[in-house]
């Protein structure tokens, strides 16, 4: 079973005073079994423009075990925009990250809608924070969006973050092109979503180093069947970042 982290961190953050060096990310991916990690910026980063070269570097030397995701401050207008093509276009990212409180942005604002614009011109994912930080994180801010851009996969991070996860699972059922990454959520919270909107559309995120075991022991510990697992853990990512070939073994490089 190959392991996807869907989402997780690298550098330093202003915003909630936290660092995560290269060593600590690959450290826990190699000792939890984690194959592959999308990997960006913390919000607070001095210079997301830096490390985005950065994760696109470690990329280069690691090629099956990192993939990019911008994530920019939306309110730097086409600075933004720009950086989030390069990112795809030339770096190879997969997805974009809206960090809602971390940028303090909401996702039905005119910035953020500007950013999901050109998500679904590059045909990428975009990541949402939500959960902590309300108003701006509240989950169900992006069920207008998935409606207006239907053909753009959204994924909920953090599912709401526990408080806000019976929201995030109604939002999602709402929209189906709505995923789920429930880090911090509780394991009957995350074994209901599974349950509720199919394996397919949750996957495992860690969000910190530290919270990788935890992640990945809550998806061992809940009873899901063997396929559902495989889903959860990686298949689920794979198949929305488009990680896979046809035969859904190998990494596009």
């Amino acid at each position: 079973m190959k392991i996807v982290d869907a989402h997780a961190h690298l550098g330093t953050c202003n915003v909630f005073d936290l660092d995560v060096p290269f060593e600590s990310l690959l450290g826990a991916m190699d000792a939890n079994g984690v194959r592959t990690a999308l990997v960006q910026p913390f919000p607070g980063c001095e210079d997301p423009v830096e490390l985005h070269d950065r994760i696109a570097e470690m990329r280069s030397h690691y090629p099956e075990r990192f993939l990019g995701v911008a994530s920019i401050s939306p309110h730097l207008g086409d600075a933004c925009l720009k950086e989030i093509k390069r990112c795809v276009q030339d770096l190879g990212f997969v997805g974009v990250k809206l960090h809602t409180i971390g940028h303090a942005v909401l996702p039905t604002s005119r910035d953020a809608l500007r950013v999901f614009e050109r998500a679904n011109e590059l045909e990428v994912p975009v990541l949402v924070h939500t959960g902590t930080g309300i108003p701006f994180a509240q989950p169900s801010l992006c069920l207008p969006i998935a409606r207006r851009f239907p053909d753009l996969k959204i994924v909920l991070c953090h599912a709401g973050y526990a408080v806000f996860a019976a929201e995030a699972t109604i939002v999602a059922k709402e929209a189906p092109n709505i995923y789920l990454e429930p880090s911090w959520c509780t394991s009957v919270q995350v074994k209901r979503m599974i349950r509720e909107l199919g394996s397919e559309r949750v996957l495992m995120g860690s969000d910190l180093p530290d919270n990788l075991p935890t992640e990945i022991a809550k998806a061992k510990s809940i009873g899901l069947t063997d396929a559902e697992l495989s889903d959860y853990l990686g298949g689920s990512a794979s198949r929305i970042f488009k990680l896979v070939g046809n035969e859904g073994t190998s990494l596009n490089k």
